[in-house]
């Protein structure tokens, strides 16, 4: 009898027992209803598991660090060069990937498998997630050849028609050495900075830049009311439909020879996760559901020039998403161009060679409302 009633407690606890509850730190850029179609997703799956977003929302390398420090995400979602900052912190605060455990994993497109910016030894931390392309745009009404080098922002007769990026500093001088023709692993190295010869043409190039530029841009979208009195932007083209609309404009995305510079977003699963196999379960079951077709299709609506990480992952352009694109198709990724993660030594050393720069052009003063870290 005692066995009996041992086992109805038993029975009875299972079936009361509560979902698996994760918690994601993402940017924001989910579609929203996202937690409710995990929570359907997970069920067909049989799973009960929920996800709750973090609120303050991931901003930086420190806010994942954090999270993950203080065990309070299962999944976070770094971009591509957190992995190998900061001395490589975040690979003791994760999890190698299983990617056996992914069904959707056979549809991420080929060129995002194998990665390096996530690689510890033979191991992968991350499932690629999304990815945009810093590019050149520009006014078609205005411009009635596309620009085809980075070489035409440092040009005396582009004066005041653009503005520079500074959210980060990497991707002007990245984009500044590409546009002299050299090989993007010359700035993940710092091998350029051996170079003295090459380290002065990237100098004298980047002063030419910030002296023709009108000003800055940042938050990652340029203001639509800056755009109306631009014939070429940088952009990472999250506002170039919008703009159009507001301004009469037709902004589109230039094919630069050099390449464009690509920024990343993966997924992780927290180390402690591993310590519950109901939740590392549930964790591996959210990135599936992050990585199918049809949440990355809802994700990337109106946002023509983002890509997910899923190959069939493209919903319907309207006529005007369509517009911003160049004729051909963009490129496929290429992880070369990725803004890489710096050893504090380089990148202590281009921060010098941007403030040269800066002063050498006399855009200090303007410099000044940028949120780049330039003087740390």
């Amino acid at each position: 009898m005692r066995s009996l009633v041992l086992l109805a407690c038993c029975c009875m606890g299972s079936a009361l027992a509560a979902p698996v509850q994760l918690r994601l730190l993402e940017w924001g850029y989910l579609p929203a209803g996202y937690e409710q179609q995990f929570a359907e997703y997970a069920k067909r799956e049989g799973v009960e598991a929920t996800v709750t977003r973090i609120e303050p929302l991931l901003t930086d390398f420190d806010s994942v660090y954090r999270a993950l420090r203080t065990r309070s995400a299962d999944v976070v979602m770094p971009t591509s060069y957190f992995y190998k900052a900061h001395h490589q912190p975040l690979f003791k605060l994760l999890l190698p990937i299983d990617f056996g455990r992914l069904r959707h994993y056979q549809e991420v497109r080929p060129a995002l498998k194998n990665t390096e910016y996530d690689k510890l030894g033979e191991r992968n931390y991350s499932v690629p997630f999304s990815y945009a392309m810093f590019s050149l745009a520009y006014d078609s009404k205005q411009e009635n050849t596309p620009p085809t080098s980075w070489q035409a922002l440092a040009e005396p007769t582009r004066q005041g028609q653009f503005a520079v990026f500074c959210d980060q500093f990497e991707p002007l001088l990245f984009s500044v050495l590409l546009s002299l023709g050299k090989s993007p692993a010359l700035f993940a190295s710092g091998e350029m900075l051996a170079d003295s010869p090459l380290q002065n043409e990237v100098e004298g190039q980047l002063t030419r830049r910030l002296k023709a530029s009108r000003g800055f841009w940042f938050n990652q979208a340029n203001r639509c009311e800056d755009l109306r009195h631009q014939r070429l932007a940088t952009t990472w083209g999250l506002e170039l439909v919008e703009c159009n609309r507001q301004n009469g404009q037709q902004w589109r995305i230039a094919m630069v020879g050099e390449g464009a510079i690509y920024a990343l977003d993966a997924l992780s699963i927290a180390r402690d996760v591993g310590d519950d196999p109901d939740r590392l379960k549930a964790a591996y079951l959210l990135i599936d559901f992050l990585l199918s077709e049809p949440l990355q299709s809802r994700m990337l609506m109106g946002t023509p020039t983002v890509s997910g990480s899923n190959g069939s992952a493209r919903p319907p352009l309207t006529p005007e998403e369509q517009a911003v694109l160049p004729p051909q198709a963009l490129p496929e990724f290429d992880e070369r161009l990725l803004v890489p993660a710096l050893p504090a030594h380089i990148k202590n050393r281009y921060k010098r060679m941007v403030q040269q720069a800066l002063a050498s052009s006399g855009k200090e003063g303007l410099a000044k409302v940028c949120p780049w870290d330039l003087a740390n």
